[in-house]
């Protein structure tokens, strides 16, 4: 039986890090063709504006449905959700593939793949229950959404501090996916008693967390390599 639970386990884990791959994939492939699509014709930024705007409510949208309805949905419903939502953000991020252009992009995302990967690891080969630091780590995620909304309503409240909170997103982001690592052996317990079909399920909601984790963490990097104070 603890055979059959470990294999499961591992089986469960390789699942959840190849949907989120697969989201990656996606994310990245339109960000980067809509960002050459831009390129080639500038007159496309002005065009495409509004549907970001878009895209950016339809993304809460979806993770609201994702998040509450995981039950309900069927296992291809929940994939295809999460690859909308793959989509949508690959979509949004062309605005920031633009503005920093490919070379820093590429630059960005290997630092990102390998923070990411070695904060996994950590998540993954760790007795110790990370728990605690992950509320805390949310709470530091609040923290810095109010940090980029006071940002925007009053840009100079924060005039100079551009790479500490850079480096300080970047070290929740890497913390949260320890948390979100182990977290993952935790869903498949919840999930174990049930069916196949059940588990892959836990699996898309857990390579959301993850998937998120490394998103962050890359938008934090690209915004450090470019801190010019």
């Amino acid at each position: 039986m603890e055979n059959l639970y470990v294999k499961s386990e591992s089986n469960f884990i390789s699942k959840t890090l190849l949907i989120m791959a697969l989201g990656l994939l996606v994310t990245f492939a339109t960000a980067v063709g809509t960002q050459l699509l831009i390129t080639s014709n500038e007159n496309y930024l002005i065009k495409i504006l509004p549907f970001i705007f878009v895209a950016m409510i339809l993304e809460v949208v979806v993770v609201w449905n994702l998040s509450r309805r995981i039950d309900r949905l069927s296992i291809s419903a929940a994939r295809t959700w999460f690859f909308v939502y793959s989509f949508l953000n690959g979509f949004t991020l062309s605005i920031v593939f633009y503005a920093y252009g490919l070379g820093t992009v590429s630059v960005a995302f290997g630092l990102c793949a390998l923070m990411f990967f070695c904060s996994a690891m950590i998540g993954i080969t760790t007795k110790k229950d990370l728990s605690t630091l992950g509320r805390v780590l949310i709470m530091g995620v609040i923290g810095l959404i109010l940090i980029e909304i006071i940002g925007i309503i009053l840009p100079s409240a924060f005039l100079g501090m551009n790479k500490f909170i850079s480096l300080l997103g970047i070290a929740i982001f890497c913390g949260l996916t320890a948390y979100d690592m182990q977290k993952i052996k935790h869903f498949h317990q919840s999930a174990y008693a049930y069916d196949e079909s059940y588990r892959s399920k836990f699996a898309v909601i857990a390579a959301l967390s993850l998937y998120l984790d490394f998103i962050n963490i890359f938008l934090y990097v690209i915004k450090l390599l470019k801190s010019k104070d």
